[in-house]
């Protein structure tokens, strides 16, 4: 290009300087001269100069003219070539990155943090939960200590409250060698200190092991493995939510109320460790599961079926046989929207029937060594149950509508337990008798066979797109029960304790509150009251809801909580 304008520009300049050394010479010749036929003068040849000048002047005009073009020209072809490197590479990047999204996406947000091998074969979510609530929790007529030895039990403190972290969670869950084979782990830690509440006066009333043992310490809940067998079968191993009711089978995370209901909490299984088959169709699935037991929280304090299986080692076998299985019919709706306890406006309706069953047959093992297999004379002065067992049967019913604004849920439950070899865990300390030593230090008692009945109701309501409020009630009652050895220990004086538990009145008791859905369930705030117009026995007591034991009055619990999940 530049080649181009140097001989354009060096004709042109020949062209002139040809032009001007021909007049030139022409007068240098003579004093007159022709061109073109005419007489050249001095006269004459000055203005034909001046028009050579003026041509001159127009050439060079024309050659910047295309000097011009030709730098214009050579800029745009640069910009194009430009443009078209710049067009290249981002061709060449999205048809990498088509290819890197055919292939799998191997890290991002997906209602979750993830990461996922470029073949789609390896997956880990990575989640997790906090929850920070405040409870205030008022018994209008605390224990007087004077008042006797039974009510021991009891709580002498008017009013708890203060903050605590009741579900702070880290969360694993994926597959592996593909989709058919996922798992989970998932912890919680631990918000108390000690695992019982104590009186003013030093008297431990309740505990609670499964509310934590140890500030902070992580506790497993769920690490199970999971296979699908196709045509909607899978088998499951590991530890997890027995199946059974309603109220265990919704998260936590998605509660109505921020946590389970006092008649879930105690009558239904929690976690055990076993193996589970399932079956999941287009309006049907159900499961069943063998482990080593269900989370014995009938009574609060005082075991009837005595197990707690929450990861207990091989040799702390917790029962000799556990059957728990769950079945559920859907009339309507989809599977994903019985997930959680509420319908958001808009939501098609839903309804949903759920039944379950559990039967358990065990000893009472309350060590790594030591079963209750041996006659004892106790300290009140007659023999405790040598190899006796505890066998616990249970069914229960329940409900779920969702009407697109407004849900309602019902759950109902039965409970039989014969229980032969029954202990109050309150100061537990484990038995140590034997034939050579027959004294324990914490007898167990037959008590006969227990018949406890439950029941809870509860609805709400969307009043704004993001607002829901709700209102429920819970009832348990002993339905029979033959506590006359736990009467001989309470009126002996030495134990009082043991007859509080003996003849429970009712529970019966009203929740209500609402829910700012801020971002779904993912991140919400919620407020409730719990009131129990009438004493609350101490075989009712539930520390996780701030339900405390009462001997003569009534008592109201107040929560707030603000929930994440990631």
């Amino acid at each position: 290009m530049r080649r181009m304008r140097d001989r354009r520009r060096a004709a042109i300049t020949s062209g002139v300087a040809l032009a001007l050394m021909t007049g030139t010479t022409l007068a240098a010749g003579s004093g007159a001269g022709t061109v073109d036929g005419d007489d050249l003068t001095l006269e004459a040849m000055a203005n034909r100069l001046a028009e050579l000048e003026k041509q001159n002047d127009t050439l060079q005009g024309r050659v910047r003219e295309l000097e011009a073009a030709d730098g214009e020209l050579w800029l745009t072809e640069r910009r194009a070539t430009e443009i078209r490197g710049i067009v290249n590479d981002v061709l060449a990047d999205a048809d990498s990155r088509a290819a890197f999204r055919d292939s799998g996406i191997t890290a991002g947000w997906n209602d979750g943090f993830f990461l996922q091998s470029p073949d789609g074969r390896f997956r880990l979510n990575v989640g997790g939960m906090v929850q920070a609530r405040y409870q205030y929790s008022h018994i209008r007529s605390p224990w007087n200590p004077s008042d006797g030895n039974e009510y021991q039990t009891q709580d002498d403190s008017s009013k708890r409250f203060g903050w605590d972290l009741p579900h702070t969670r880290l969360d694993f869950s994926g597959h592996v060698f593909g989709s058919e084979t996922t798992f989970r782990v998932m912890g919680e830690f631990a918000n108390t200190r000690p695992d019982y509440f104590t009186t003013n006066t030093g008297s431990i009333i309740v505990s609670s092991p499964e509310y934590g043992s140890r500030n902070g310490g992580l506790q497993l809940l769920d690490a199970w493995i999971a296979r699908d067998l196709g045509s909607g079968f899978s088998v499951r191993v590991g530890q997890f939510k027995l199946p059974f009711d309603l109220g265990w089978e919704v998260a936590i995370a998605n509660q109505m109320t921020g946590d389970r209901n006092a008649t879930a909490l105690h009558f239904g299984l929690g976690r055990s460790q076993g193996i589970e088959l399932g079956f999941r169709g287009d309006d049907i699935r159900a499961r069943v599961a063998l482990s080593e037991g269900a989370e014995d929280n009938l009574f609060s304090t005082y075991k009837l079926a005595t197990t707690q299986p929450i990861n207990s080692p091989y040799f702390q076998n917790q029962s000799d046989v556990s059957i728990s299985a769950r079945a559920e019919w859907k009339l309507l709706g989809s599977w994903d929207d019985f997930d959680r306890m509420t319908s958001p406006p808009g939501e098609e309706s839903g309804l949903l029937l759920g039944a379950g069953f559990h039967w358990q047959k065990n000893k009472v093992y309350l060590n790594q060594t030591a079963i209750n297999l041996t006659q004892q004379i106790n300290q009140f002065g007659f023999p405790s149950p040598a190899n006796n067992y505890n066998e616990w049967v249970g069914v229960t019913g329940d409900l779920t509508w969702n009407l697109g604004g407004a849900t309602i849920t019902a759950s109902g439950y039965l409970h039989n337990v014969n229980s032969g070899a029954s202990y109050l865990i309150q100061d537990f300390s484990l038995i140590s008798g034997n034939q050579d030593n027959p004294g324990g230090s914490n007898p167990t008692f037959d008590v006969g066979t227990i018949q406890l009945l439950g029941a809870s109701l509860y609805g709400s309501a969307y009043v704004t797109s993001d607002i829901e409020l709700f209102a429920g009630l819970d009832w348990m009652k002993l339905l029979d029960g033959d506590f006359a050895e736990l009467a001989v220990a309470g009126n002996s004086g030495l134990l009082g304790t043991y007859n509080a538990y003996s003849k429970p009145d009712p529970y019966l008791a009203i929740t209500f509150g609402g829910t700012w859905y801020i971002d779904g369930e993912d991140l919400k705030f919620g407020a409730s009251c719990t009131y129990a117009g009438s004493e609350v026995s101490p075989n009712w007591t539930t520390p996780q809801l701030g339900i405390r034991s009462t001997p003569s009055s009534d008592m109201y619990v107040v929560r707030a909580y603000f929930q994440l999940l990631f």
